[in-house]
């Protein structure tokens, strides 16, 4: 009897995800299902394929020797059908996350190139900060996350994007004098930055200390516009993208106030796992290289007062 692709499916989940529920839950199937599957494909093979007598299910010899195969016949059956099918090929939700700062400027511009490529694709994207963001996609609660600062690790497929470049910025009537001062001088005033869960707040407020900023008043948000209304109100200065609150610098709400050193550009990444069954976690990256602009307003701009 030969095997079939549903039960090298079953196997491949159980041994990527470590358990008989979690493959059930990834492939919306009975447990019992995922269990009389890989009993099927036991019995063809004649032997066991996981060692069952420890706490945490392990694969045998011969599950070891035998998944990559398994994941090769079944990347093969995704490009099988992709060229068979074509775009149509990849239909349903596909699960990605991003940061807050993605989804103020090119998020709505990345829905719609992802839709125009792929029309029977759903996508759901989540905004959070990185870790969290990071830490769901180790967990295959997402195909795809764009952030910062992504784990280093061969388990996953980092591709670069552009780069944003970050300003101090204040109230007009808030904050130094000068235009430009050292940055040590920024530990006189209140320092208004996103929770600890954001890569921005950590890279730069590390980036920071390490270059002799003694930071003794943090007031946290998790949002940059409430930042930046924070800032235009004096509470403090913040961090934020010159290009992005452009507007606000313009009409007179915010001022940008340049540090020696100034705050280094920072990368953002599109990042996906690097074993995926399906290349499309790839594509959407591409896809997310084309589409990044930090600089786009995916809300009109606001008039001074609103």
């Amino acid at each position: 009897m030969p095997v079939t692709l549903k039960q090298l499916e079953a196997f491949y989940w159980t041994a990527t995800l470590g358990g008989f529920t979690e493959a059930a839950v990834r492939l919306n199937l009975a447990q019992s299902t995922i269990s009389k599957r890989i009993l099927e494909i036991e019995a063809v093979v004649n032997g066991p394929l996981f060692d069952r007598t420890s706490h945490a299910l392990r694969l045998t010899r011969a599950g070891e020797a035998s998944l990559p195969v398994a994941t090769e016949m079944l990347a093969l059956e995704v490009r099988f059908r992709e060229a068979a099918s074509g775009p149509a090929t990849f239909a349903g939700p596909f699960r990605f996350g991003a940061t807050e700062l993605v989804a103020l400027t090119w998020l709505p511009k990345l829905v719609v190139a992802m839709k125009r490529t792929y029309p029977n694709l759903i996508p759901v994207p989540e905004v959070a900060a990185s870790v969290d963001l990071f830490g769901k996609l180790a967990a295959n609660e997402l195909d795809l996350v764009i952030g910062l600062d992504p784990p280093q690790t061969p388990e996953l497929t980092t591709v670069p994007l552009k780069e944003v470049q970050l300003e101090w910025v204040a109230a007009p009537g808030f904050g130094p004098v000068e235009d430009c001062i050292p940055l040590r001088d920024m530990a006189k005033y209140p320092i208004l930055s996103q929770t600890q869960g954001s890569g921005l707040q950590r890279l730069v407020l590390d980036w920071a200390v390490a270059n002799g900023l003694q930071i003794n008043r943090v007031v946290q948000c998790n949002s940059l516009n409430v930042l930046a209304g924070l800032a235009a109100s004096g509470l403090g200065v913040t961090f934020l993208t010159a290009s992005y609150f452009g507007p606000e610098i313009r009409n007179g709400l915010l001022r940008v106030i340049k540090t020696e050193p100034a705050i280094p550009p920072i990368r953002y990444f599109a990042v996906h796992r690097a074993r995926d069954l399906s290349p499309l976690a790839a594509r959407v990256a591409e896809i997310a290289q084309e589409c990044c602009d930090f600089s786009a307003r995916s809300l009109p701009d606001r008039e001074p007062g609103s």
